[in-house]
């Protein structure tokens, strides 16, 4: 029974952060579409979300070559720092973690909070000049 309830512990943060990452990456890349004057934001939005390589393609190229039209309300901004600390998180679980899934799997609801934690202090309280283009 141990094993089930720290399996289940352990599980459920996991899968939570990975919903609502997912989530708001979605409601962060159609926003942010749309101000930047896309023709279809809710094709990005979509694509962006499932595809990674649509996402670093509008990151990358579509993103900065479009001005933003309008500033970031404040549920934007925070979707975006849960973006960044979603993705963020998911790259540290996989390149810090020792090469085990299931320890890749303990270490990640961490690496988000500490992420978290850390991309609020430089984005949303704009204490860094250069991270309030990424939100």
């Amino acid at each position: 029974m141990l094993l089930f309830e720290i399996v289940y512990l352990t599980a459920v943060p996991l899968l939570l952060i990975i919903l609502f990452g997912l989530v708001s990456f979605f409601y962060w890349l159609r926003w942010d579409a749309t101000a930047r004057g896309s023709s279809s934001p809710l094709y990005w939005a979509i694509l962006g979300s499932i595809v990674w390589p649509v996402a670093l393609y509008y990151l990358l190229v579509v993103r900065p070559s479009n001005e933003r039209r309008y500033p970031p309300t404040r549920r934007q901004g925070l979707a975006g720092i849960f973006t960044i600390s979603y993705i963020g998180a998911m790259v540290l679980g996989v390149v810090l973690a020792p090469p085990d899934p299931f320890t890749q799997v303990l270490y990640t609801p961490v690496y988000f909070v500490i992420l978290l934690l850390i991309t609020y202090l430089l984005v949303y309280r704009r204490r860094y000049g250069r991270l309030p283009d990424i939100a």
